[in-house]
């Protein structure tokens, strides 16, 4: 791996500080905001919340300062802890829920928060110096059955991050990427999907250095729900899930065994049953795309996977000992070697499998 050049800015693209160094461990992961450091010599002009950008002719990565601690070891040093630039949008935000289905496609429901809470701001102390954003594709007929807490009203409060930006990547492939241009003093967000394609993986070649897949346990999850109305709990609907993941009122090509749930709902004023049920069983079955976890590590130059070009919210399918895993990019981790991590699921392992039992 090439030494990589730091160059560090404050918040108005003036550059502060210009350092050059060997290898270094960069972690990345959409899911889960991992905070990455790196040792540098001390300067006094580095504050928390400058931006960091740490590159070579194959790697580019872009953050902001969340920490400076002078080194106790190494005199004259000190050590930077940054997170990646979308981590900033991890933050509450007043959703309105009657977005979900509407004809406001997804891109622009996320551009239009980034622009009204960071961009456009009545508070201006609270908008990010040259940021813009961009949609990059259009995806329509969305929803994260996000409802009010409130009966009757369409507003929620929920995180940026968690409830939207996440799912948009594991649901939808809609993925934020932040493209800093130092020279212009702005940081363009795209947001949308990069690539339709899928790309295919044989986990079982000699480049894989190392492997591990978690597959989530669907057997235990639920997939006949019996949804009662509160206002006699007799008049009821039955909703089953499929084999392909889909779920009707259809008693056909059925998950056996069957995992049974029972539910009420109330009717809200002018509402009917039918659809308090059907957004009971979105809730409980609409769930995201890829629950998995699959880690695969290779040679930073490896030809085959292309671990440099790789984008976070690429489709993937990889195979091993005949079977397909579908998945989607969401981490990588960067050192001597690059670990590709797949899927949606982090903590929450089920069923795993390693290296050559796989």
């Amino acid at each position: 791996m090439q030494p990589f050049n730091i160059e560090i800015f404050n918040p108005s693209f003036v550059l502060i500080q210009h350092y050059n160094t060997g290898v270094i461990e960069y972690a990345f992961d959409y899911l889960s905001t991992v905070e990455n450091s790196i040792l540098i010599a001390f300067d006094d002009n580095v504050k928390k919340g400058d931006y960091i950008r740490i590159f070579n002719d194959t790697d580019n990565y872009f953050g902001y300062i969340t920490a400076i601690q002078v080194n106790e070891t190494i005199q004259g040093f000190s050590e930077i802890r940054f997170k990646p630039f979308i981590s900033l949008f991890d933050a509450p935000i007043l959703f309105d829920t009657t977005l979900q289905g509407s004809q406001t496609s997804l891109e622009d429901a996320i551009a239009g928060y980034i622009r009204a809470y960071w961009i456009n701001n009545s508070d201006s102390a609270q908008n990010i110096y040259g940021l813009e954003v961009e949609t990059i594709s259009s995806t329509m007929d969305w929803g994260f059955h996000i409802t009010s807490d409130q009966q009757g009203l369409s507003k929620a409060i929920i995180n940026f991050m968690s409830s939207i930006i996440k799912r948009a990547l594991t649901k939808y492939q809609v993925g934020l990427y932040a493209e800093p241009d130092f020279q212009a003093k702005k940081i363009l967000v795209k947001i949308g999907v990069k690539d339709y394609s899928t790309f295919y993986i044989e986990a079982d070649l000699p480049n894989i250095i190392e492997k591990s897949i978690v597959l989530n346990e669907t057997t235990q999850d639920v997939n006949k729900l019996v949804i009662y109305d509160q206002a006699d709990l007799v008049t009821n609907i039955i909703y089953y899930k499929h084999p392909d993941g889909s779920y009707d009122t259809v008693d056909v090509n059925r998950l056996i065994p069957v995992i049974f749930g029972t539910t009420s709902v109330a009717v809200i004023e002018g509402g009917t049953f039918a659809s308090a049920a059907k957004e009971a069983a979105d809730q409980q079955f609409d769930t995201d795309s890829f629950n998995n976890l699959i880690e695969l590590t290779v040679q930073n130059d490896d030809e085959l996977v292309d671990p440099e070009n790789i984008a976070i919210g690429q489709i993937v399918n990889i195979i091993t000992n005949g079977t397909s895993y579908g998945s989607i990019l969401t981490g990588i981790e960067r050192s001597f070697t690059t670990k590709l991590i797949f899927g949606n699921i982090r903590l929450d392992l089920t069923k795993i499998l390693k290296g050559g039992g796989i």
